[in-house]
């Protein structure tokens, strides 16, 4: 087959290959064909057969490659320059560049030029399964896979799919004369030129793995009318991007799904100045964002959320099925309006989790309606923070947080919200609910869509069937349930039955961030009162012989302290959770501290026979640093970290020290324990007792 496909691209020659409606260039006559091998550390130059592969890329940048032809590179060896091989595939038989042989990818070190691999004026090729690196001491203009089409030309056919990028010393600062040098700096980049490039027909960048990239992790770029059309961008893994995560320049109906970007801003590369966001479109038509993560975005100077809708976007531009927690910046940056020429655009936002990150902002301008339905907002430790004062519309939507407020404005509604945990109903919701909405667990989420589970409704709940029907609902909530057009449908983000109450592991109940790393202290927050945004930081922690993952003991009684990834819960404040804790001992331990010297209070034990057994739990405040009687000093770190506000702060140490405690308890004898409900409290209370680790013994 390859060879009849071969025989026909010489036969067409310089004639033009037509797919789907586009004109493309033609495959090259004088392109050689066959599948072209590359061994950089063979100790001679071949003619890149198999038997003879070329040892440097100047063989593969002096190729002209044709429809069904191969490029691959050796895999466990490293080729460093700019791999820019030429020519272009044909619709359904792409040039495929990829790898060949066993072990790890092979690596294309760009050695701190422009580009690592580059394609210009280039159709129908597959890069896959390499590992694309770009290093320098200094930082410029840099990216690891770029794309280009700077003619006129329609391009067609580019797929990025299972290569790792990382390290490209990409330039971080949007401010300034060079501030385009960031808007171009990425670690995988599909860019037309302003005003005269052909936009693609077909860009899938997929399952690729981005890290430690200056600029950003992954970006369709260009200006003007000419849109690019069948964008995907699904399933990548993004994780300290100097920037913002996923960015689509002038897309038609974009899909950007299932992607994963944390800790943007920071990374060996991190962020210098100005502004950036999880996963936005610009200049896009009826984008769609959906079943994506976005947590701990470091601060900028405005934006560093999640979503955001930007400049010059038209039809509806989508958000749903996501989940974010702990950015900076909070959840969502409406710029539609006057952030470079006002539009009419809608936004939807609906059936998404936000964990930790309520804030929601708008510059002044436009006319289109931002509708924002049935989400569920979690906020421990942050208020809920509107400015969206004008064409707006919030339906069906649990909001828990400490505080906050809700603005009036021309055409702004209210409509069969929940508010819970010290928020004002928002003015002339006339259906609103102040009760507990009775979440499984709130604030439980992870890395993860996987583990939200925490964030569906209790049996009981009054926000069971209570919400007002919206017409073109999406058919579906955030876990799968279905939402029916007609019937009420429940408020937030979950639409199936009540959960029944039951005991959980420890680990599914913690519902606050309280030990963050010093690179991202606004990752967490304590003191939700008053907005303090302290924590304790990890490194100062580990210097006191508390480590992540490390077994202490106090009183006989075994610990493991914080297993999971800093700036994801690590603790339960106590709010009558029932915490599944079963086994024999003489000994029952908690591990944790206190805030604004909450008081002891009272819990019960139940036992594997069916009886209980009230116990009071007594934890010292994190900052005295004389223990409460029948509490034990486990670890006292030097500093806390902090955040000067809730968003977008300043951040750094606070010389104060911050201390471990432990209580131990004695059970009845001859009695298995089975789970033990914590004491009664709220999670957005700043006055709390707060658990790291319940333990058995003896």
């Amino acid at each position: 087959m390859r060879s009849l496909l071969r025989a026909r691209a010489a036969v067409i020659g310089a004639l033009a290959i037509v797919a789907g409606g586009v004109v493309l260039p033609p495959a090259q006559a004088t392109a050689a064909s066959g599948d072209q091998y590359v061994d950089c550390s063979a100790s001679v130059d071949g003619d890149g057969s198999a038997t003879a592969p070329w040892n440097s890329l100047a063989g593969p940048n002096g190729h002209v490659f044709g429809p069904g032809d191969t490029l691959s590179l050796r895999a466990g060896t490293t080729c460093t320059g700019t791999l820019a091989p030429q020519g272009s595939g044909a619709a359904g038989v792409p040039v495929t560049l990829g790898s060949y042989g066993t072990g790890p990818a092979p690596v294309v070190d760009g050695d701190g030029a422009p580009y690592a691999v580059h394609l210009t004026d280039q159709s129908h090729w597959v890069i896959r399964d390499l590992h694309v690196t770009n290093r320098s001491t200094s930082r410029a203009q840099r990216t690891g896979i770029q794309v280009d089409s700077v003619s006129g030309a329609a391009k067609a056919g580019i797929v990025i799919t299972g290569n790792e990028v990382d390290h490209t010393a990409g330039w971080g600062d949007k401010t300034g004369a060079n501030s385009s040098w960031y808007v171009y700096s990425a670690g995988i980049m599909v860019r037309h030129a302003s005003g005269v490039a052909g936009p693609f027909a077909g860009i899938t960048i997929t399952d690729n793995t981005v890290h430690d990239t200056g600029g950003g992790a992954i970006k369709i770029s260009g200006d003007g009318a000419a849109r690019s059309t069948g964008v995907l961008i699904a399933r990548n893994t993004i994780r300290e991007a100097g920037g913002d995560g996923i960015v689509v320049h002038n897309a038609d109906t974009p899909l950007v799904e299932r992607n994963t970007a944390l800790d943007l801003g920071l990374g060996a590369y991190p962020f210098v100045a100005g502004n950036f966001a999880g996963m936005w479109p610009y200049n896009s038509h009826n984008p769609t964002f959906q079943f994506n993560v976005v947590g701990r975005s470091r601060p900028s100077t405005f934006d560093s959320t999640a979503w955001d809708c930007d400049i010059a976007t038209t039809g509806t531009c989508l958000f749903q099925y996501n989940y974010s927690f702990g950015n900076a910046g909070g959840w969502y940056l409406n710029c539609l309006g006057n952030c470079g020429g006002s539009t009419s655009t809608d936004a939807v936002l609906r059936y998404n989790v936000s964990q930790d990150d309520c804030r929601m902002v708008v510059t002044t301008g436009g006319t289109g309606i931002t509708h924002i339905y049935n989400n569920t907002f979690v906020c421990p430790s942050r208020p809920i923070q509107d400015t969206i004062s004008a064409n707006k519309r919030v339906t069906n939507n649990v909001f828990v947080a400490p505080g906050g407020s809700f603005p009036t404005g021309t055409d702004v509604t209210y409509d069969a919200n929940s508010y819970f945990g010290g928020i004002t109903p928002a003015p002339g919701d006339s259906r609103a609910i102040t009760a507990d909405p009775k979440l499984v667990a709130p604030g439980s989420g992870g890395e993860s869509l996987a583990g939200l589970t925490g964030h569906q409704l209790r049996t009981g709940s009054p926000a069971l069937g209570s919400g007002t029907v919206i017409a073109g609902n999406g058919g579906r909530d955030f876990f799968g349930n279905p939402v029916s057009a007609t019937a009420s449908p429940n408020r937030g983000a979950y639409n199936g039955p009540g959960v029944p109450p039951g005991a959980l592991p420890l680990a599914a109940t913690y519902n606050q961030v309280g030990v963050t790393a010093d690179a991202n202290p606004s990752a967490g927050g304590l003191s939700s009162v008053t907005n303090s945004g302290r924590t304790f930081s990890a490194e100062a922690l580990t210097a006191a012989g508390l480590g992540a993952g490390r077994q202490v003991t106090a009183d006989g009684v075994t610990y493991t302290f914080h297993p999971g990834v800093l700036g994801t819960p690590d603790h339960v404040v106590a709010a009558g959770q029932t915490v599944r804790v079963t086994g024999n001992g003489s000994k029952l331990g908690f591990l944790g501290f206190s805030t604004s010297h909450a008081p002891a209070a009272t819990g019960t034990l139940r036992f594997q026979d069916g009886t209980t057994q009230p116990f009071t739990l007594t934890l010292t405040d994190w900052w005295d640093t004389t223990p409460v009687p029948g509490n034990t000093l486990v670890a006292r770190a030097a500093y806390q970290n902090q955040h000067s506000s809730p968003y977008n702060g300043t951040t750094g140490p606070y010389v104060h020290t911050a201390s471990v405690w432990a209580q131990t308890i004695t059970l009845p004898a001859g009695k298995t324990l089975e789970s033990v409900t914590l004491p009664s409290g709220s999670i957005t209370s700043g006055t709390a007792l707060r658990i790291f680790d319940i333990e058995l013994s003896g």
